[in-house]
């Protein structure tokens, strides 16, 4: 494990976490998420009716306004006991921070108790959250750092509880009527994502459009093992393989993935799509040093299907 220090690279199977604290405990945002750390002014916050408790109001942030939701209530954990001396944790107590984040093209704001520090890890440091209780969990594991345990949060599955539409789109009218015109049930698909929510949703779009041969996996490492175990008849031009993958997943991440992928002499012509919320100008730019064939933000599943459409028809 390493501090904060020079950029992330393409493929390093790294991540920096931004920990924060949140009724006395520590979690962790991933770094890429994140646009700015903001002091809270409750005279920035508009109050919105019928709001869920969670949900403080809208945020006036740079000339306009973005959603802000409280962690404290979202997570709806109680206070730990403070430990007299313990004077990092008192001297985070009482100083509400707003964190900006910048994922699935969308800003929104989340409002937590103090933020600690920035730590990087290896993804494969990252233990995932017991799949039990990983379906309803807005968190999806923990690394330890500096004697604490960090629990790594899921904003995406707490944004999809309370704006579902942010996180993954309905398929439209032009999508289902696609079907018909487009052998859809002859991909073969895989796909990589660890958010049981997330996975959940795509899944169901992907079958409902009428892609039937869907092999899904919750981490890269275990996406990589499957590839290699079945080389030859993936490597096979007749197989029409494409492999849809997130970024931030444990053990191994998605450009990570790609990378061993797209080094890997059998399996190197698997037609790779990155499908992240974390898709922006930098990330589009590390898609292509891992030679990934394409990349769609999240929750743009019809541009997905279009782009699967497009290998199908090719």
């Amino acid at each position: 494990m390493q501090t904060h220090g020079i950029l992330l690279g393409a493929g390093t199977n790294e991540m920096e976490l931004l920990t924060v604290w949140i009724q006395g405990q520590l979690f962790g945002i991933n770094v890429a998420k994140v646009q700015s750390v903001e002091s809270f002014d409750k005279k920035l916050v508009t109050a919105m009716p019928e709001n869920p408790p969670e949900v403080v109001g809208m945020l006036l942030y740079r000339g306009r306004t973005i959603p802000l939701i409280d962690l404290k209530i979202l997570l709806n954990i109680s206070p730990v006991a403070l430990k007299i001396g313990d004077k990092n944790l008192n001297s985070m107590q009482n100083r509400d921070i707003v964190i900006v984040t910048e994922f699935n093209n969308k800003q929104n704001a989340f409002k937590v108790q103090g933020v600690n520090r920035i730590f990087r890890f290896s993804w494969s440091d990252f233990v995932p959250i017991n799949p039990l209780i990983g379906s309803t969990s807005y968190v999806i594991g923990s690394v330890q750092a500096d004697g604490h345990e960090v629990m790594v949060l899921d904003l995406e599955h707490a944004l999809s509880s309370v704006f579902p539409h942010m996180v993954l789109e309905e398929l439209s009218d032009e999508t289902v009527r696609k079907k018909e015109l487009v052998s859809r049930d002859k991909l073969n698909i895989l796909f990589a994502e660890d958010s049981p929510t997330i996975r959940k949703g795509v899944v169901r779009v992907l079958k409902e459009a009428g892609f039937v041969q869907l092999q899904d996996f919750d981490n890269g490492q275990s996406a990589l093992d499957y590839c290699i175990l079945n080389a030859d008849v993936l490597s096979d031009t007749e197989s029409h393989t494409v492999l849809i993958t997130d970024i931030e997943m444990p053990q191994m991440d998605g450009l990570t993935l790609c990378k061993q992928i797209k080094d890997h002499p059998q399996l190197k012509n698997i037609y790779v799509v990155v499908f992240s919320s974390l898709i922006n100008t930098q990330m589009v730019e590390k898609c292509k040093k891992v030679n990934a064939d394409n990349y769609v933000t999240k929750p743009e599943s019809n541009t997905l299907i279009d782009i699967l459409d497009s290998f199908c028809l090719s």
